[in-house]
């Protein structure tokens, strides 16, 4: 099959199209226009697109310093989605394409949140691509030589790569994302190379790793999340909610993030101060008490509570 150019894009909305929208929101969205398309907690609420529209984000629209980062990460990625998709979209069609792409997006997204917090990029996407012609050319004949040698073991490199620049602090990638991406792509080639009950086993296990992934990055987050800035989408909530007026919900987003093992100490003084706002005192004090367990040497931290003693004893 002669391979496409940019002149076919029109034959190949699915991969085009997703292209197309990442580079145009990219161009030309500012950071207050995508921000109903970021990954934050309301995904798991109301707002589930957001698990979706995250992959179509690149850094520049969130940090406009970060603009050639941005262009190098929109560029690598289309660039790939471009060059692995379009075989796949000419053997399983346009809205197979389509449906393949949106599992790989969510589950590259919901591993991401689960493991670290929100992650933008279309990166999981390619992986999901990847691991899925892979596993087809090693199952089916009329799938062979789609994905050669050197490109899988490039892709292996830059997993690799990409995991040392992030924990030494070089740059943060979504790591997360692209594992999950491959994950459903292989299921997904496994799957698409079986037949009768060993496909409906196949297509059993991807079913029960998305529903794995959506506990991970729901009710299983608070104990498999380390980061740090694990409730960072939270408390930024929980600002907005406090700017509008609205303490009761302020308070209920605040809550849910710190729940999380390395919740930083200001997460917690903030929402003391909400809780003392809304004159829940006894809250307000054990709050501020853990985040001066979190940071011991904050003499703020130890005036207030000093002071809350003080107003307890002198009220008793």
């Amino acid at each position: 099959m002669q391979a496409a150019t940019l002149a076919d894009l029109p034959r190949y909305p699915a991969i085009g199209g997703t292209c197309l929208i990442a580079l145009g929101i990219f161009a030309i969205a500012s950071p207050e226009q995508v921000e109903p398309l970021t990954l934050d907690l309301r995904a798991f609420w109301a707002e589930p697109w957001r698990l979706l529209t995250s992959a179509l984000l690149h850094a520049a629209q969130l940090q406009s310093e970060r603009f050639f980062e941005g262009l190098a990460h929109v560029g690598f990625n289309c660039y790939w989605l471009w060059k692995l998709g379009v075989p796949i979209e000419q053997r399983l069609g346009h809205l197979r394409t389509l449906g393949l792409l949106v599992l790989f997006a969510i589950g590259g997204s919901l591993l991401e949140y689960a493991f670290t917090g929100p992650a933008v990029g279309l990166s999981g996407v390619v992986y999901g691509l990847v691991a899925l012609l892979w596993v087809l050319g090693k199952r089916a004949p009329s799938w062979r030589g789609l994905i050669d040698k050197r490109t899988a073991q490039f892709f292996v490199f830059w997993f690799g790569f990409c995991v040392v620049a992030t924990l030494t602090d070089v740059m943060p990638i979504a790591n997360f994302a692209h594992a999950g991406g491959a994950l459903f792509g292989g299921l997904l080639g496994w799957a698409i190379g079986e037949r009768g009950s060993r496909r409906a086993g196949a297509v059993a296990a991807i079913v029960a790793s998305l529903g794995a992934c959506v506990l991970a990055a729901t009710l299983a987050r608070p104990w498999i999340n380390l980061s740090e800035r694990a409730g960072l989408d939270a408390m930024v909530l929980a600002q907005r909610a406090m700017d509008e007026g609205d303490v009761a919900q302020a308070i209920a987003w605040a809550e849910r993030g710190v729940v999380y093992r390395r919740t930083p100490a200001n997460h917690w003084a903030y929402l003391s101060w909400l809780y003392f706002v809304s004159e829940r005192h006894p809250e307000a004090r054990a709050a501020l008490a853990e985040a001066l367990r979190r940071d011991p040497d904050n003499s703020e931290y130890a005036q207030l509570l000093a002071h809350y003693d003080a107003l307890a004893a002198a009220m008793d």
